[in-house]
């Protein structure tokens, strides 16, 4: 929600980057936009020095995830079924990324399970309004888009930062305190979204 409510402050800069892909098909962006997400989640998999790679495909997937929807409005082919493919395409890149993370040197599966069902539940708590006729709810304290921006810095960090400290049993790195933070911001946004929808039918 943080950086969501910029979404129109940057637009400006957003048709100057979609100029040079503005004769491609937008769902062949948010396609290319995927592949990215996947091949972050492998690297970050990986780990490593692959790290920088990961940060790179983060970067990239998430700069041509917001290209397809201004693409798509600049050539006037806005079509329910180029927003449904988009969803889709972002919550399979959310989950690549995440099951790299996760599963990764640095990760912990108990707590990236909690924080996967928290982004699932947030996106899914969104597009449910939008569904009753609500309108898109961004609330929350975690969009989409805060969670590319931290994805990104722990990324880095990780990459700096690569040991670890024990505490409560639990091995603790910097992904795991992204994940916790994406646990507990995630399911806080997407119990938020919830009784915001739940307030209005």
């Amino acid at each position: 929600m943080v950086l969501d409510s910029y979404r129109s402050k940057v637009d400006g800069t957003l048709t100057l980057m979609a100029s040079p892909f503005v004769k491609m098909n937008p769902n062949s962006i948010s396609l290319f936009s995927l592949i990215l997400a996947a091949l972050a989640g492998i690297f970050y998999y990986i780990g490593s020095y692959f790290l920088l790679f990961s940060f790179i495909f983060i970067a990239l997937s998430s700069l041509f995830d917001a290209l397809d929807g201004k693409v798509a409005r600049m050539r006037n082919l806005q079509s329910r079924r180029g927003d449904l493919l988009d969803h889709v395409f972002d919550r399979y890149s959310d989950i690549f990324i995440m099951l790299g993370m996760v599963f990764s040197a640095y990760g912990d599966m108990k707590i990236g399970i909690l924080a996967i069902i928290g982004i699932m539940l947030t996106s899914y708590m969104g597009t449910q309004s939008q569904a009753l006729g609500l309108g898109r709810n961004y609330s929350g304290i975690l969009g989409r888009a805060d969670r590319l921006v931290f994805m990104l810095v722990f990324t880095l960090i990780q990459f700096f930062i690569p040991g670890s400290i024990m505490f409560s049993g639990i091995r603790i790195t910097v992904t795991v305190i992204l994940l916790i933070w994406f646990a507990i911001a995630g399911n806080y946004t997407a119990i938020k979204r919830f009784l915001d929808a739940y307030g209005s039918v």
